[in-house]
């Protein structure tokens, strides 16, 4: 008997209609010490899975259920939620869904749960910190969990599941709040737990840091299982059918390699990012690709003066919260065009940073002009007409019952006539693609379409300045698609776009100037292909360069910024197979 059993399960939620299913026909099974990544498109039945398996379908989600899950043997509709949380532990998308809001230390938070183990004071204590230490937050033990950014919070959330040592852990896109340091924290946690023996069923659009730790890669589509196996096996199918879910940089290349013969076509495709180095070098000539190089020029701050006729400028910006949490130490420069994206590792001042341009916030010391006004001698709603600000939680930011609603409310509110909060809002539908949703609610939607529809109502406002926080995050490969045209979009309009993010694949791919920040200071101002190719400096913000440019800093052919790049230094030193084309 396996671990956990699905055998034909259909759900259907309440709030669908008759002739729609969350997951519809189910066999599945996953054995003791199993680590299985779940991938799939927004709303394709991974949450659903997830919550089947823990047992929140049928204790908490209502709905109509057939088949069984059983745990253990024990079907989880006739065990209570206390007995299956012994067994298995789920982290949740969202950190603010799974904190108590009852403690005021990040330590008793993390020690919560444990009141229900009967374990003394001192041994709930030394767990917690334990747990803390795992996911690299020790030092966050004494701050309030409330106080903290949502990154930091989903790393207490992460660590109070740790802290319970469940035999199974459910984790359902556990680093979509964090930067590189703590995505990869999460995933040497996760991966030592499943070395110790646990099982480990993890959601994910993080493909390439999961697909190392696999045993097995799921795909679901359309509330069905459409592959299960081995990861590179899955992946390859996934290229060749074109389905629609992220593909770790290394198989794309390694399969492109074969399909243009450079490589034999039964040679097993990398995975991880040091076979498909290895397998680089072994195509390439050694002479050409053994000497590394730092990527050309430095990409400290720039030190020439700012633009004051810049649509923002920020001179000797600082701010310290009222409890003593310096989040800025003078931060200057001037941005006026295109996608600008503020890169940084949690708690650098980013979010604290963007809030100034509207006045959310306001300077401790120093100032901040937006389009030549003070921020602090305007109104957060005199400023919204220059700046659109979509936040990182969309649930901080949507309140309509319906999309339409939703996106219309920014541009009637900012005064627009009838006929232009019209316009306005069937571009901002059309942009993010949620023009056939326009009369649902967005509480029905998963967190990534609730991401599009806030984005959407930010849009609509048609401001001079979009400033977006985290907008892929959590993204399907459709959704990631969607919101690099709008930016795209956005700046071919004349807007100036500000993105904080911490996925460096968006920012190669659509980040004219990118700006890093460090314990609230600038560290590195510039051009996108300079600032990721100074891999030291960026190590400083613990903030990694996207893939494609370490292996072509590994491979000592400079900077690049896309796989036709990277491959067309392969081309040159094989003599010209043509693996980019």
């Amino acid at each position: 008997m396996s671990l956990i059993e699905l055998h034909d399960v259909t759900f259907q939620y309440g709030t669908q209609p008759d002739d729609e299913y969350a997951v519809n026909d189910i066999d599945f099974s996953i054995e003791e010490g199993q680590f299985v990544g779940i991938v799939g498109q927004s709303e394709a039945g991974k949450a659903t899975l997830c919550r089947l398996i823990s047992g929140q379908i049928p204790h908490f989600y209502h709905g109509e259920l057939s088949g069984t899950v059983t745990v253990e043997g024990n079907s989880t509709v006739e065990s209570t939620v206390g007995e299956l949380s012994k067994k298995i532990g789920f982290v949740f998308e969202n950190p603010y869904d799974q904190l108590t809001g009852a403690t005021s230390t990040v330590l008793e938070e993390v020690a919560f749960g444990l009141e229900t183990h009967g374990l003394t004071r001192d041994e709930m204590r030394d767990r917690a910190r334990e747990s803390l230490a795992a996911i690299g937050v020790e030092d966050l033990a004494d701050r309030n969990p409330m106080q903290l950014s949502g990154g930091q919070c989903q790393r207490v959330a992460i660590a109070s599941v740790i802290a319970m040592q469940p035999d199974v852990m459910v984790l359902r896109q556990p680093t979509a709040q964090l930067d590189p340091e703590g995505t990869e924290e999460v995933f040497d946690v996760v991966g030592s737990m499943n070395d110790d023996g646990y099982t480990i069923v993890m959601v994910s659009q993080e493909i390439e840091r999961l697909v190392p730790h696999l045993d097995r890669l799921v795909v679901m589509d359309d509330g069905k299982i459409q592959f299960d196996g081995r990861p590179d096996d899955v992946l390859v199918r996934a290229i060749e059918e074109g389905l629609p879910i992220p593909v770790p940089v290394p198989v794309e290349i390694g399969h492109r390699l074969r399909d243009a013969g450079i490589i034999a076509s039964d040679e097993p495709i990398p995975v991880t990012e040091s076979g498909c180095l290895s397998e680089l070098r072994h195509v390439g000539n050694r002479q050409r690709f053994d000497s590394k190089t730092d990527g050309g020029r430095s990409a400290s701050p720039s030190d020439e003066p700012l633009d004051e006729t810049a649509d923002i400028v920020l001179n000797d910006l600082h701010h310290q919260y009222p409890s003593g949490v310096k989040a800025l130490r003078g931060v200057s420069f001037s941005l006026d065009d295109g996608c600008v994206c503020l890169i940084g590792q949690n708690g650098a001042g980013k979010s604290t940073l963007v809030k100034h341009l509207n006045a959310l916030l306001e300077p401790t010391e120093g100032v901040a002009y937006i389009r030549g006004a003070d921020t602090t001698e305007h109104t957060t709603a005199e400023l919204a007409h220059e700046v659109g600000l979509s936040f990182q939680n969309p649930d901080d930011q949507l309140f309509h019952s319906t999309v339409e609603e939703e996106i219309r409310y920014g541009p009637r509110n900012l005064g627009f006539d009838d006929e232009r909060v019209a316009e306005t809002t069937e571009q901002a539908l059309s942009l993010l693609g949620v023009e056939e949703r326009r009369n649902e609610n967005p509480y029905d939607f998963g967190e990534p379409w609730r991401k599009r529809v806030a984005v959407a109502s930010i849009v609509a406002m048609d401001t001079p300045i979009v400033v977006l926080d985290e907008p892929t995050s959590g993204q399907d490969a459709p959704g990631y698609k969607r919101l690099g045209h709008a930016v795209d979009t956005l700046v071919e309009r004349g807007k100036l776009v500000v993105v904080i993010t911490h996925d460096m694949d968006f920012v190669r791919e659509h980040a004219d100037r990118t700006v890093l920040l460090a314990e609230g200071q600038v560290i590195a101002d510039g051009d996108t292909r300079t600032v990721l190719g100074d891999a030291e400096t960026l190590a400083r913000s613990n903030v990694h360069p996207p893939t494609v440019t370490r292996l072509s800093l590994e491979l000592g052919v400079g900077s690049v910024l896309s796989v036709d790049e990277l491959l067309d230094a392969v081309d040159a030193s094989t003599g010209g197979a043509s693996p980019s084309n």
